[in-house]
Formats: structure tokens, sequence, C-alpha cells
């Protein structure tokens, strides 16, 4: 059977992208190598980016419905334990200030929503591509203990991580200064809950950062996250990190009657500072399988969920139509990192200025002090062009004289 499109990966950027690509009148099958419902570990924040592109899949009233549990502001604290909440900006929709679901909810509805447009296929892991001549003309499937064979004009790598496609294409390279290991689990019992998520650069955490997501008013997804190349020069493992963290005199009191849900579920993020090939021809890369996680936060959902988004804007009507090129797969490459460079760029320098622990308290430090210092840094959270201010040596002289 020939497709237009097959995408391989169901998780929100893979499921997003086949349904979009189907609601332009594309023949679309999706595969995912497990079965639904099921965990997927992630930090579970779903923000601004994410809600654009479910708004365009029309699933607002669906997430709204669900009463997952919304957070209107972040809490910051310094490495010497200066703390400062801040409220995120509202264009006062119904959705604005995202909200923090667990994967297994959040996937399993996007899914549902690309099932009800294209073919689904669970159980079917993606183990090879199709070529003719050069350019990529399908995929291999094991199912059981058959091998089957899909054809399309177009293979949307949307595998994660460790994508098969990007490394069948030979995009998947391992950069250490460019990806980052993050731990999870999840706790009930957890004191201290106040609806905002929390992040805290924490002495045993950093250059990285100490979380907790509410998920109720008790229930909270707390990890840590680092950078794999200081994991590896500091020979300490993650588990490690984590522990000494919930251990530490800030959070022990909000801990010692939390309880562990399951197990700590460990993963790889990585960044889109390095900026991996995400094209070539016959086939594109999205979300993950693109390296395409937020350099700061860590949160790959929202550019991921954006990648999908392009590519069915990009693709999808001449997938409908007609045969494509490899020229056509460049332009998405080309789109995607026009509506997401800027931003990408501003993250990264946010993450190597975080490296800096006395610049960290003396933001939020001030920020603590100071109204329009929290308004600046919500400025900065919510919009693309007032993240490049962490670029202006003018913008902490104005910080240093605020009151």
């Amino acid at each position: 059977m020939r497709y237009d499109a097959i995408v391989v990966g169901a998780g929100p950027s893979g499921s997003a992208c086949a349904a979009l690509l189907a609601a332009k009148g594309c023949k679309v099958l999706l595969l995912e190598k497990e079965f639904f419902p099921k965990d997927k570990p992630c930090g579970d924040a779903i923000g601004g980016k994410a809600l654009n592109v479910l708004s365009l899949l029309g699933l607002e009233k669906k997430i709204s419905e669900k009463g997952f549990l919304r957070n209107s502001g972040i809490v910051f604290s310094s490495p010497c334990g200066h703390e400062v909440e801040i409220p995120l900006l509202s264009d006062g929709k119904d959705m604005s200030g995202g909200f923090v679901c667990k994967r297994r909810d959040f996937d399993w509805i996007v899914f549902e929503k690309a099932a009800s447009l294209c073919d689904t296929m669970q159980g079917a892991e993606a183990v090879d591509l199709i070529f003719e001549g050069k350019k990529a003309a399908g995929v291999k499937v094991r199912r059981g203990e058959s091998l089957l064979e899909f054809k399309a004009k177009l293979v949307v790598g949307a595998d994660g991580a460790n994508s098969m496609v990007a490394r069948k294409a030979g995009y998947a390279k391992i950069e250490p200064r460019h990806y980052c290991s993050a731990i999870r689990g999840y706790y009930s019992g957890v004191s201290g809950l106040r609806g905002n998520i929390e992040i805290h650069f924490l002495p045993e955490a950093m250059p990285g950062y100490f979380w907790i997501f509410p998920l109720s008013a008790s229930e909270a997804n707390v990890g840590v996250g680092m950078l794999l190349s200081e994991i590896i020069s500091r020979k300490k493992s993650l588990g490690k990190v984590f522990e000494e963290c919930l251990k530490s005199p800030r959070f022990s009191g909000r801990f010692s009657h939390a309880r562990l849900e399951g197990e700590l579920k460990g993963w790889s993020l990585p960044l889109a500072s390095a900026k991996r090939r995400c094209a070539g021809n016959g086939f594109i890369l999205v979300g993950d399988a693109a390296s395409l996680i937020d350099p700061f936060s860590g949160e790959g959902i929202g550019n991921g969920m954006k990648s999908a988004a392009v590519a069915a804007e990009v693709l999808g009507s001449k997938l409908a139509s007609g045969e494509i090129s490899e020229e056509d797969c460049l332009e998405y490459e080309k789109a995607l990192w026009e509506s997401i460079g800027n931003d990408v760029k501003s993250s990264y320098l946010m993450q190597r200025l975080g490296r800096h622990s006395w610049l960290l308290d003396f933001i939020i430090g001030k920020a603590k002090k100071s109204q329009k210092v929290r308004h600046e840094l919500a400025s900065m959270i919510a919009s693309r062009e007032a993240k490049k201010k962490a670029a202006d040596p003018i913008f902490y002289m104005k910080m240093l004289f605020s009151d």
C-alpha cells in the first residue's frame, strides 16, 4: 500500500504531524512501536507553543474538559536561596499559562485525534528505511513475527531522541555539550505546592536545575536535568544528584512525608542548540528526532509540535496533489529554523548565562524585590523578542539600578 506520508512515532509531534497532514488531504500512515496508553518520561509541562498547535487540531475543548492543572506562573529560586514567583503573561484565553499533564494522558489525546483522520498501526516498529535510488521511499516494519513494507512519497521521522530515521540518514550524532539527561519521578504528599511550576537552581544540580511541576494539590512531577558533558566530567550519576536535591535543606521538609509513586525514570534530550539537519531526499525529522529540545528549559513538546505544524504547512498540499522533491523537504527545514531559530539562540544564551551562580543570585534576588524586574522576566519567558535582552549588557545595568 502506498501513502502520501508515513509518520514513524506517535508521540505528540508525530501524531500532530499525521493529523495536520491528513487535514490537508494527505493519505497518512502513523506507526507506533508501543501500545497506547503508554508512559513517556518527561517533565509533563505543556506550554504556549504546544497550546497553539492544539488549537490547530481543535483539541482546546477536550483538553479543558479533562481538568488538567493549569499554571499561571513560575517559581524560580537561585543557588543562594533567593526565591521569586513570576506570573506568566496572559492573553486572556482559557488555555493561557499552560498546564501540567502526564504524558500517558496527553499523548493519548493527540494520538486519538490522529487516529480519527489517518491509518494507524500500534505495536509496529519501523526498523529500516526503503530507498529507491537515493530517495527514501518507505519503511520496513516489524510487527510480531512479520516484517512488512510500506511505501510513501514522504517519510516523517518522529521517533524520538534515538530516531531510526535520523540514524539511517546519518543525522544522529551525539554531542555531549548539546545533550541533556534527566530523571523524574511522581511524588504524592509533597507539601507547599502552589499551582505554579517550580524551577530551582540548586548548587547540587548546577549547571542544570531541579524541578517540581504540580499535577494536583499534593502530587507532582519531580526531577532534575543536567548537560551530559557535565555528568561525564563529574563522574556522578544523575540519580545521586537527584537524591542530593531531595535531601537539601531547602527541600527535605517538603518531601518529609512524600512518597514515590512507581519508579524513577530517566531519558535523554538532544538540544536544539546543536542544530541537527532535519530533512533530506524523501524524508524529514520532527520533534526530538530533529533535536529540537529548548536549550534553556529542556522542554521539547512545544518545538516538537511546532515542527509538525510547519511540516504540514509547507508540505501538506504538495503531498496531497503530487510528488515532492528533495528541495521541498529542504524548504521545510528552512521554514522550521526561520520559525524557531531566534528563540533557540536566545534560549542557548540563557542556558550559558545560567551556568553562573552569581548571575542567577543577582537576577532572582532583584526580581524578588522589584515588580519591574519580575515583569521583565515574565516577558522574557513569554516573548521571543524579549529573550534577546539576555544578550544585552545594558539590560543588566538597568536591572542593577531597578527598585
